[in-house]
């Protein structure tokens, strides 16, 4: 999952900073240079980072499968034998990352169980298996970046070896891959508001919230496909080209009215049968849902993915209806940041919290400050002032 986000990081700073492609050639040193060896000091193994970039890559698209490192109580108290179980790979029929089972925490949304009582224990409250739609969408940024360097020539892979057909290893260029997913998306992720559509894969007998997109495709539990999360939003942000205009407005339009809250987002639609508002990870009991928080993510507001929602709101209030959106979508995230702000000039820690309970409300068990929550503001107000002097 982290390895994703990771790709962004390197694409936005070689994006934004001045002269930074530079650090594609800085030296990166690596603790474990293989999968057995024992941690090495810095300076024994060192490597540029565009070969740390083209190895994560590479390894992704042949496919991984491991056992963690010390699997057992010793590393995870909590988690079952299954669960240290890893794969993950690329289906390349339409080129979206895929992974995990459903013993697996494989996204940000990473609960496990930890009561006897209730027999949650072990259990990942939101596995998330499959395809993700955040890690689809970030996985599109990162290879459709990487076409572009390679056209300028300041990236010399041409793209990765992939057993596509299950014959033999061939190139798929970052083109390829890029346009791949292109092609994909709209049709494995868009839940359309009319029952037999038949340009688009959607479930009738799971879905019960139409003009979303998906929150993942190819769960173990099918139904958490359908959910309504606030992660398709990140996709948006970090690669706007896979949404239809028109489609995404819609989405961004039915996620404000359901899952914005008063600093957060609701991190499951309040209609959802597993929804759970308060999160309490103190209170021990028999109820399967919440005990030791097991609702983490399953309707608690978290502050960071409002960074992303408001980001792709502003994108898309230009491009649809001649971007007549625009001057409220501004409005609207002056509202959001005026409420951020009160929060933090009245916090003690002087900083944005993890999370709220339902409706705003504080969370004793939510981190005091915690820095996602902050930057990812941050990024909204880095959006609005490259824009506001065009409207």
């Amino acid at each position: 999952f982290y390895w994703r986000w990771w790709l962004q990081s390197v694409q936005d700073y070689c994006t934004i900073v001045p002269k930074g492609m530079d650090i594609l050639s800085a030296p990166v040193s690596r603790l474990f240079p293989t999968d057995d060896s024992e941690p090495q000091p810095p300076g024994k193994a060192d490597m540029p980072l565009r070969d740390v970039v083209q190895e994560a890559l590479q390894r992704h698209s042949s496919g991984i499968s491991f056992r963690e490192r010390n699997a057992g109580p010793s590393l995870d108290q909590n988690m079952k034998p299954e669960g240290f179980d890893v794969a993950v790979g690329i289906d390349w029929k339409t080129g979206f990352v895929y992974g995990g089972s459903e013993w697996n925490c494989g996204t940000w949304m990473d609960k496990v169980g930890e009561s006897d009582q209730a027999g949650n224990r072990g259990v990942p409250a939101t596995p998330r298996d499959g395809s993700a739609v955040e890690l689809v969408g970030l996985c599109k940024s990162a290879v459709r970046w990487l076409s572009q360097m390679h056209a300028k020539g300041v990236y010399k892979e041409k793209g990765v070896m992939a057993d596509t057909e299950g014959l033999e290893e061939r190139l798929v260029t970052w083109s390829q891959w890029d346009e791949m997913i292109q092609e994909s998306f709209e049709r494995h992720f868009w839940i359309p508001d009319a029952e037999g559509d038949v340009t688009h894969i959607a479930d009738a007998n799971f879905v019960h919230q139409r003009t979303i997109y998906r929150d993942s495709v190819g769960a173990t539990k099918r139904f958490a496909d359908f959910q309504l999360r606030p992660n398709f939003p990140i996709a948006m942000t970090v690669a706007p080209e896979l949404f239809v205009p028109e489609h995404a407005w819609k989405a961004l339009t039915m996620t404000e009215t359901i899952l914005l809250g008063k600093l957060g987002m609701a991190t499951l639609d309040p209609k959802d049968w597993a929804y759970r508002g308060v999160y309490d990870n103190s209170q021990d009991s028999g109820s399967y849902e919440t005990a030791r928080g097991f609702n983490y993510h399953q309707g608690p507001e978290w502050l960071w993915v409002t960074g992303y929602f408001l980001r792709a709101k502003l994108h898309f209030a230009q491009v649809v209806d001649g971007g007549v959106h625009a001057s409220e979508t501004v409005q609207l995230i002056h509202h959001v940041v005026a409420r951020h702000r009160e929060a933090l000039e009245t916090s003690q820690w002087k900083g944005l919290v993890e999370l709220t309970n339902v409706g705003g409300w504080e969370c004793k068990d939510s981190c005091a400050v915690q820095a996602w929550s902050m930057s990812c503001m941050l990024d909204v107000l880095y959006d609005v002032g490259k824009i506001k002097t065009r409207l």
